[in-house]
């Protein structure tokens, strides 16, 4: 099945893509959507999940997380 992030999810993933110029964006596919990580060398700086649903959930402040 072919699933395609709506316009408010890639722009999502354009605004964390802005937040952290020159990191790698990881994209995990899980059943239900998607996991997006910016890294940056062995460090992940911020993560966004995306479901097909079209909902996007901002990641929690690492230090709060951890």
């Amino acid at each position: 099945m072919q699933h395609e992030l709506t316009t408010d999810q890639a722009r999502a993933i354009a605004r964390l893509r802005a937040r952290h110029p020159g990191a790698e964006l990881l994209v995990h596919r899980k059943p239900w959507g998607l996991i997006v990580e910016a890294r940056r060398g062995r460090h992940t700086l911020e993560l966004g999940r995306f479901d097909w649903a079209g909902g996007a959930v901002p990641d929690r402040s690492l230090r709060a997380a951890a």
